[in-house]
């Protein structure tokens, strides 16, 4: 698997137009480092969940189709949706390139295109900052996700110092509108035409909380940590005295959500 840098070039600069040219030269070689970093995804699922193979899996906001790509080669059966058809079809022809079996298909943002119940898993990777009705995108998915079935979801932590996509710091520390000032004044990519929204840990607890399927819902999954430095781990007793997860202290932060 491997995007080309043509590709990924042609697709950034129509699609981020107003970013800067640091900003764009980012996002490119985001993507070319892409299938090593899904690789990486696909292995964290595994050691915090169970093997992939068989699973029927839902890539919630595929993009160009690398972490999809990922799970199929380990056996998943995968069905990919996005809202931009041009990213769609860059991650259809990725995965014909590669005789990867790994499904793509555009959908119009607010209704999955599956059955209730379909999914044994579902991912959302990086995703759910660029979603404008974040309840609803939970409740849909919830909705195709068998019960006893997890969402994978990762995101960047509004508490980090360092906003991710655009590399501006204390950008999320503002309220939008001063957000927005501060990221035309620096001549970045104005947060509107990436969508932006940011979250902590407790914002993202609200709004899994509020997501409904019928009667079912979503409870996030208590996690330790894998860590066995007796620094990290007195670290992560001391915050759990106080009712903080170490995960909301990350720069990303990474959830095993469970479909009850």
């Amino acid at each position: 698997m491997a995007y080309t840098e043509a590709t990924s070039r042609a697709y950034v600069e129509e699609r981020f137009p107003r970013a800067s040219k640091g900003e764009r030269e980012k996002i490119i070689q985001d993507w070319l480092t892409k299938p090593k970093q899904s690789i990486g995804i696909a292995n964290d699922f595994e050691s915090r969940i169970k093997p992939v193979a068989g699973l029927r899996i839902l890539d919630a906001g595929s993009g160009n189709g690398g972490i999809g790509i990922a799970f199929a080669a380990k056996g998943a059966i995968v069905e990919g949706v996005d809202i931009e058809e041009e990213l769609v079809q860059i991650a259809k022809d990725e995965a014909a390139a590669i005789g990867s079996s790994a499904s793509f298909r555009y959908y119009e943002g607010t209704t999955l295109p599956f059955p209730d119940e379909s999914f044994d898993a579902a991912l959302s990777v990086s995703v759910i900052e660029h979603v404008t009705d974040p309840v609803r995108y939970f409740s849909e998915i919830l909705r195709v996700t068998k019960t006893g079935g997890v969402l994978y979801l990762a995101f960047p932590n509004r508490l980090s110092l360092q906003e991710t996509h655009t590399g501006l710091w204390g950008l999320t520390y503002l309220p939008l509108p001063l957000a927005r000032i501060y990221a035309r004044v620096a001549r970045h990519n104005p947060i509107e035409d990436n969508n932006l929204h940011f979250y902590t840990y407790w914002n993202m607890r609200r709004l899994l909380g509020a997501a409904r399927a019928g009667n079912r819902t979503w409870s996030i999954r208590e996690e330790k940590g894998r860590s066995t430095n007796p620094l990290m781990k007195g670290a992560k007793k001391a915050l759990a005295m106080f009712g903080i997860p170490h995960q909301a202290l990350l720069p990303h932060v990474m959830l095993v959500v469970e479909a009850d």
